[in-house]
């Protein structure tokens, strides 16, 4: 019976390397060299017992720090691998858990949404083939992903043990997380909902992983809830806790075992979680196309506002804390005094706020990418078949895009603000970091043209846009770790917009950055005017 339910899996498997073999590779390739880069520059930069002891005083015990870089096993008798460790474990697995998730939802959920599953399953292909496939290629590119940084990590110097558990564990933490999404595609009803809900669980691991590790009360089992929580429990170079990993790969196949039962419980095309039948009568508002994006749009502007502002507000309730944090640090504290010629506190705060655009920048992407879906889909034809222009239903969407983006970049700067303002009693602070989170929207307008401008010429190449969220992220994150050069920081818009609070307002950057915007965002929809709908 087992057998029959695999039928055609290795071609299926051979099918989904074919049609992500661009795809896949640059997420493989950006997560080994992602880790490559940062194992070399921590061992150059911490080169001596003095500097790994000021970094170890810096990071240990303080709850901001352990939410994002966990607990700090071996801060006892640190060493480099111990420092790498903190500084890469937690964001590796989270890469690796949100490659397999888009990975598995792509060719699961998002294949019956489409209809193609019926085409496949109408030939001789068996009822577990499309799970098995798809969770087969997610292990491959997660043993890829391990097998690359353990030899790369033990090259660059580091002990194989060590480096074998650290890479192990977020590569299996990939593995949970491509079972999860399995499990997610038999539960939601459409692509979009099954993608939400793997990632919103993976957000919620996170999450849940960070409380119990500052935790000192009942809440510390959290730690153990979750697979981030495993995967830092192994304990790379601080005396490896294999059994841990052990945990993680039984995890996955009880959860993709559930997966396959799920599957024969329900028919092909729907979900075990039905939606909920709408109004008899549609509210005015949304009978138009500016009303029937928001529509579409408004559970994912709600859950990225909640997320954000919630995500803000941590780093804003540490800024009274930077210098103090620093104190032990003082190469550190130098760095970021020279870095801006600014207090430390106002230079953390608009670091703060960046990266929380980059946040941003996730949204109004997944925002402004909805057309494409709609096109691929086949609902433009359907709209656009009516009285409808195609600048209308483009613009109704791209309205619905820009507003969502000032909507969630402000609650980044209210979180950023609330938070800092709590923690020093000055009310002043919320509306000082919603003025400083806005001066970003320039950069962000200028990532939804860009994308606006390949949907409109190039809609197959769309996806190059998540290209360009990744160098922006690489740029501002590891920009002077990797010693990149002047004209590759410049390719980023948020290098041109002024570091509020820590700069001067600066007119003119930010009038370039708009007029480069509505330029790009122009001349996409001329193309789309232009072109002819096309497929997947």
């Amino acid at each position: 019976m087992t057998g029959t339910t695999l039928v055609g899996t290795g071609r299926l498997v051979r099918l989904i390397l074919r049609r992500d073999r661009v795809r896949l590779p640059l997420w493989v390739a950006g997560l080994i060299g992602l880790m490559a880069v940062s194992a070399s520059q921590v061992q150059a930069l911490y080169d001596t017992p003095a500097k790994i002891i000021g970094y170890t005083s810096t990071m240990r015990d303080n709850p901001a720090l352990v939410i994002f870089a966990g607990p700090g096993y071996g801060f006892d008798d640190p060493g480099v691998g111990v420092i790498l460790v903190n500084e890469t474990s937690l964001w590796m697995a989270l890469g690796c858990a949100l490659m397999s998730v888009f990975l598995v939802n792509r060719h699961t959920r998002a294949e019956e949404e489409s209809e193609r599953a019926d085409l496949l399953r109408s030939t001789v292909v068996g009822r577990h083939a499309t799970i098995s496939a798809a969770l087969i290629v997610a292990l491959m590119a997660n043993v890829v992903v391990t097998a690359s940084t353990t030899v790369l990590t033990t090259a660059v110097g580091y002990g194989f043990a060590g480096s074998l558990a650290l890479c192990g564990s977020f590569g299996m933490v990939g593995v949970a997380f491509a079972a999860v999404t399995a499990v997610a595609a038999q539960l939601a009803s459409t692509g979009r909902a099954a993608l939400g809900l793997g990632a919103a669980l993976a957000g919620l691991a996170f999450i849940a992983r960070g409380i119990g590790d500052i935790s000192t009360s009942w809440l510390a089992w959290l730690s153990w809830s979750s697979p981030f929580g495993w995967a830092i429990g192994v304990r790379a170079f601080a005396g490896e806790r294999w059994w841990a990993i052990a945990l993680l790969a039984a995890f996955s196949l009880a959860v993709t075992a559930a997966a396959f039962e799920l599957s024969v419980r329900r028919d092909l095309g729907s979900g075990m979680l039905t939606q909920r039948a709408g109004p008899a009568r549609a509210p005015r508002w949304s009978t138009t196309p500016l009303g029937l994006a928001f529509r579409l749009q408004r559970g994912a502007l709600l859950g990225w506002t909640v997320g954000v502002f919630v995500t803000a507000a941590v780093y804003g309730s540490v800024g009274n804390q930077i210098e103090q944090m620093l104190e032990d640090n003082p190469q550190l504290k130098d760095y970021f005094a020279a870095l801006q010629g600014a207090s430390i506190t106002d230079v953390y705060l608009s670091t703060a706020l960046r990266m929380m655009a980059m946040l941003v920048m996730g949204f109004s992407l997944s925002s402004v990418l909805r057309n494409r879906s709609e096109e691929t889909a086949g609902y433009a034809e359907s709209m656009l078949a009516t009285a409808t222009s195609r600048w209308w239903w483009v613009g109704s969407h791209l309205v619905v895009t820009v507003a969502g983006t000032v909507v969630v970049l402000a609650a980044s700067g209210l979180g950023v603000g609330l938070g800092y303002a709590l923690v020093i009693g000055d009310a002043a602070q919320v509306p000082r970091m919603l003025g400083a989170s806005l001066a970003l929207l320039p950069a962000l307008l200028v990532v939804i043209g860009l994308a606006v401008l390949l949907f409109g010429w190039l809609p197959r190449a769309t996806v190059a846009v998540w290209g360009a969220l990744a160098a922006v992220v690489v740029i501002g994150i590891f920009g002077d770790v990797l010693r990149l050069p002047g004209w590759v920081r410049d390719l980023s818009p948020l290098q041109h917009v002024p570091a509020l609070p820590a700069r001067p307002w600066q007119t003119l950057p930010i009038a370039v950055l708009g007029a480069a915007a509505v330029v790009l965002t122009a001349a996409g929809l001329v193309g789309f005017r232009r072109r002819d709908l096309t497929g997947a």
